[in-house]
């Protein structure tokens, strides 16, 4: 996994200025209205003490009027250019937010699009969980740098023109302040650096966190932890995990509180500074009025100041996170494959040759030296023992794993030389994973929300018994799945989602179909059933069954005996059985159980 280590401070900034320069310009215009507007503002606080307790302490007299038209003007111009401020700022945050929204999009796009190990690798998605978090929120990572950057041009405005006015007045007065914020960036900074040097340990403790979360609110669970009275068990792990999420937070907290004594001290040196020297002046001939005004520039200054300096010690904290954003975008994690496009109007035949794979991060080989052939229009059983590698095969004939040596051969092509999008476009795939999505039935068929042939999805469900349950549903095609976007979202048994899933394979009616135990919750009889339709449905196309049940593979032209070893045994039904070796072996105890049993299975395992 190649990253991109370049991505600076300077970049990152340009990066977020140029994305608005690409998406919504507009937001250019409400910053600079802003920006005007709220440097302004804080003005009006500090000179109309001034002007009103000079009209108050007049010798003449104060004139009631002047005193009224003081006060209306303040309230008045404090009104406009506060609601104008407020009123721009409420404008622009939900474009703020579009921006945000749109880097998701493209953080999801990625996800989807690289390479399928990566999804399988816990590690990665820990060590990115960081970066990805940068768009998840609206006040951290990118938003939050964007709604800092859009308020900090007036902050930063409003102190160079007080630090101006104040640095004439007294300099040591404006040393006092400088060093208070000079000391309070220092210090979020190293806690900020501090928590960064922990995201991995964060990143882990969150993850197990989470894990616990998300099985005590998962009703999928519910079942097992009542009936083997799992609930002591995994609380007690979700408190333990709690625990140490909370000792890693202790750790920067202490930080925090170790480093602010230092924040204290400069505090104290800044306040005795200007109390110190402005009661000085005050005792030397300046004016109340004069005094109440440089008093209020000064309390603003200080607040700017610090306001201004969390802002940057946000850009910087945050900043880091968004860089690994920038990075994590910027990466090179497959997922195009090669150039050439699909096979159209043709079936497939599929060779591996000299074929050895062992997953990413590991040292165990999952096959050595894997040599057969799916000839076109063959339809190949895969059989064998748990662990032998079976679902592994589908995963390396459809793009989803790159081999570890060797190479696999679609048409007489190197599978490498397809892109992924062609190489997914023309395997219709039903999974043992049963992944019911909470769109629409039709939307959940035809894996699409446009151009639905609503016929094709009806002989679909047909195919594999669905068709008159979704007859008789309320909206038909049109029902909502599951329970998550609406509340009347119907949700289906086992059996009955599998075989929905099922119907998506047949629906896409791509170049070859491969069915990975998918019909595991349904009973013998269901199951013959489908397979019976789903052979007629795929007359012409090349197709592979994996399966446990061995009586389900009758029907099939090759049969392939997988064991941990490799390739135990090749050929057809017939054949192997006539052979006597393992794979009879197994369709004879198979045989046997289902019919000393009793079980769904027995007339399936007498066909």
């Amino acid at each position: 996994m190649e990253r991109n280590p370049n991505v600076t401070y300077g970049e990152m900034l340009n990066r977020l200025i140029r994305n608005i320069s690409k998406r919504n310009r507009m937001i250019f215009f409400y910053f600079a209205i802003y920006t005007i507007a709220a440097s302004i503002y804080p003005f009006f606080s500090i000179i109309m003490p001034k002007l009103l307790i000079s009209e108050l302490t007049l010798v003449a007299g104060a004139s009631l009027n002047k005193i009224l038209i003081i006060t209306l003007g303040y309230f008045l111009l404090t009104s406009i250019f506060g609601f104008i401020r407020t009123f721009i700022h409420d404008l622009a945050y939900p474009m703020i937010t579009k921006l945000r929204i749109d880097y998701l999009r493209d953080v999801f796009d990625k996800i989807i699009s690289m390479d399928y190990k990566y999804a399988e690798d816990a590690n990665f998605l820990e060590e990115n969980n960081r970066a990805m978090r940068a768009a998840s929120s609206n006040d951290v990572g990118i938003e939050g740098i964007y709604h800092k950057l859009f308020e900090s041009m007036a902050i930063f405005l409003t102190i160079l023109a007080l630090t101006i006015f104040i640095g004439a007045l007294n300099l040591w007065i404006l040393f006092g302040l400088i060093l208070n914020i000079i000391a309070t960036v220092y210090i979020n900074n190293r806690v900020h650096e501090y928590q960064y040097e922990m995201k991995g340990k964060l990143g882990h403790a969150e993850r197990r966190k989470n894990y616990y979360y998300k099985t005590t609110h998962d009703f999928g669970y519910g079942k097992d932890i009542r009936i083997y009275s799992l609930k002591d068990r995994i609380l007690s792990n979700y408190n333990k995990e709690i625990e140490n999420l909370v000792a890693l937070h202790r750790k920067i907290r202490n930080k925090e509180y170790l480093l602010g004594f230092l924040g204290l001290g400069t505090l104290l040196i800044s306040s005795s500074l200007t109390y110190g020297i402005l009661i000085y002046m005050a005792f030397n001939g300046m004016t109340i009025a004069d005094f109440s005004m440089y008093l209020a520039a000064i309390t603003n200054l200080s607040l700017l100041m610090k306001s201004f300096a969390d802002n940057i010690s946000f850009i910087i904290s945050e900043g880091r996170y968004v860089r690994d954003f920038y990075e994590f975008l910027d990466r090179n994690l497959g997922g195009s494959g090669g150039h050439r496009g699909p096979i159209e109007n043709d079936t497939l035949d599929i060779e591996f040759k000299n074929v050895s794979f062992k997953y990413p991060k590991t040292d165990k080989y999952i096959f050595k030296n894997l040599n057969f052939k799916i000839n076109k229009g063959e339809r190949l059983a895969i059989v064998g023992v748990n662990g032998a590698g079976k679902s592994t095969l589908v995963k390396l004939m459809t793009g989803l794993f790159d081999v570890t040596e060797g190479e696999i051969l679609i048409n007489g092509v190197p599978i490498k030389e397809f892109s992924k999008k062609a190489l997914y476009s023309m395997f219709s795939v039903v999974f043992q994973d049963v992944n019911i999505l909470a769109f629409t039935i039709a939307e959940n068929i035809a894996c699409s929300s446009d151009n639905l042939d609503r016929n094709r999805i009806l002989t679909a469900l047909d195919r594999v018994g669905l068709g008159q349950k979704i007859k008789n549903l309320p909206k038909g095609l049109d029902q909502m799945m599951l329970k998550v976007i609406e509340e009347d979202g119907v949700e289906f048994s086992g059996g009955e989602s599998q075989k929905l899933v099922i119907a998506r394979g047949l629906y896409k009616d791509a170049n070859m179909v491969i069915m990975d135990e998918p019909t595991a919750a349904l009973d013998a009889l269901a199951e013959a059933e489908i397979y019976e339709n789903f052979s007629e449905l795929v007359k012409g196309k090349t197709a592979l069954y994996i399966s446990h049940r061995l009586a389900s593979t009758k029907f099939c032209d090759k049969i392939i005996l997988l064991d941990k070893e490799g390739i135990r045994e090749y050929g057809s039904h017939d054949e192997l059985i006539k052979k006597k070796g393992a794979y009879y072996e197994m369709f004879t105890i198979q045989g046997k159980y289902y019919n000393q049993g009793g079980s769904k299975d027995e007339a399936y395992a007498e066909a």
